[in-house]
């Protein structure tokens, strides 16, 4: 007969609860996923509290309901503008700082898109999270870089223009609503080498 350890009839350690922010990443997680996979119509906080792990309260101390919900989610999964860093090299700050912008446009597509289809108001929610998020955050930095070269000498007064500054970001959304969201590393080098950098100077 086998003996019997001390150890076969200790019942496995509980998994440890998430808390803080390891359980809003997973949350936000979560939302993405069911937005892929299920549509917007039928997320539910419920069945994102589930696949979570969690309980659907600590959904609701954090957001006040369903779009609140997604708009924490897509605000998540945007590249940020803000941590773009800084080289000193004016050209190829502003080129990664519209090259961040563009990516926005296509990253998790699908779940952007069914939002836009299928949730009431979805193409504002969408808006606010952008401006937000993106092209407020991108426009503010080429400002800076602009205001920063100038104060170098190398470019002149008409690079502190504070209109300027939306030229890049307004050629992106135009392109992605007259042509789709496929912007070329090329056309990105014509905003900077053919409209921002020689205004600027």
């Amino acid at each position: 007969m086998t003996p019997i350890s001390a150890t076969d009839n200790v019942a496995p350690a509980p998994a440890k609860r998430r808390r803080g922010d390891v359980l809003v990443r997973a949350i936000l997680r979560a939302v993405i996923e069911q937005l892929e996979t299920l549509g917007y119509a039928k997320l539910s906080v419920e069945g994102v509290a589930a696949a979570a792990g969690t309980g659907k309260a600590a959904l609701y101390r954090r957001w006040s309901g369903k779009e609140e919900l997604v708009a924490a989610a897509l605000a998540e999964v945007l590249p940020s503008p803000a941590e773009v860093p800084r080289t000193g090299d004016t050209r190829a700050d502003l080129i990664a700082l519209l090259a961040c912008m563009r990516d926005s446009f296509s990253q998790h597509g699908t779940a952007f898109q069914v939002v836009k289809a299928e949730a009431e108001a979805g193409e504002a929610l969408l808006a606010g999270v952008v401006q937000q998020r993106v092209v407020q955050p991108c426009t503010e930095g080429i400002r800076a870089r602009l205001a920063e070269a100038a104060t170098r000498g190398e470019l002149g007064v008409a690079a502190t223009q504070p209109m300027l500054a939306n030229v890049g970001p307004a050629m992106l959304i135009y392109h992605t609503l007259t042509r789709g969201i496929d912007i070329a590393d090329d056309y990105l080098d014509h905003i900077v080498d053919d409209l921002i950098l020689p205004a600027a100077r």
